[in-house]
């Protein structure tokens, strides 16, 4: 009887022990398990952010946010916040909405000889302009412009007044097509132009010479390609973006 009592109480003890067991075992792996799904704060693109924005204009411009994602799918050089060590540095190529902001996204401006802070592996392009093709002025270095074409058929021609001193003439055109080019383009430097411009640029209702503008541009290859054939053969306008 003392046997069978014994043999029992054994069995109720390894039981116990196994219970235990198995429970501190499914603890641990659950233990880790959440911590690989432990949330982490990571910075993303809310918009569009054009190459050669710099980390600290893209923040200030509301161009990216916050989000929380599970660590185990976050890469580890994804960054968490805009910190003065990556303030100034630029992105390198337009970072699409809806993508994490990586470190080697970010890199330095490259500062050419006249002064120029030209993001890496872009150009800097100058365009003409009269004082409504650059509204009004109100474009300085760093705003955020989108970039319009005019153009007529290739039998016509668009000539300007000298010195922007007055409106377009579109000769041998039967119709002028308008459309948007670039939609987002990074400001460089703005200057003062030659003071007489006869070409396809040339637009304005003031006699002043000093209408005319030299707009710089950031742009990638096939974009300054597109602004060269442009400003030979059509008509660049430029719209200023919002928080630019």
């Amino acid at each position: 009887m003392k046997r069978r009592a014994l043999t029992i109480a054994l069995a109720v003890l390894l039981a116990i022990l196994g219970t235990g067991g198995v429970f501190a075992y499914v603890s641990k792996a659950n233990a880790r398990a959440l911590a690989g799904q432990q949330a982490v704060t990571v910075l993303i693109a809310r918009q569009l952010i054009p190459a050669g924005t710099s980390a600290s204009a893209a923040q200030a411009q509301g161009l990216l946010g916050t989000e929380r994602l599970p660590s185990s799918s976050v890469p580890a050089d994804a960054l968490t916040a805009i910190t003065p060590a990556v303030s100034a540095l630029v992105t390198d190529a337009a970072v699409q909405p809806g993508q994490l902001l990586l470190r080697p996204m970010l890199v330095a401006s490259v500062q050419d000889t006249s002064g120029l802070a030209i993001p890496h592996g872009m150009f800097a392009v100058s365009l003409q302009f009269c004082v409504p093709e650059a509204v009004a002025g109100h474009v300085h270095p760093g705003s955020q412009v989108a970039v319009f074409s005019t153009t007529v058929p290739a039998t016509a021609t668009i000539n300007g007044q000298a010195a922007c001193t007055g409106s377009h003439t579109y000769v041998g055109a039967q119709t002028v097509t308008t459309k948007l080019m670039l939609p987002k383009v990074t400001v460089l430097s703005v200057g003062q132009g030659s003071g007489a411009q006869g070409g396809p640029s040339s637009s304005s209702n003031s006699g002043s010479g000093q209408n005319v503008g030299l707009i710089t541009v950031a742009v990638n290859e096939a974009e300054a390609t597109q602004l060269i054939q442009l400003s030979e053969n059509g008509l660049p306008y430029l719209a200023l973006l919002a928080g630019s």
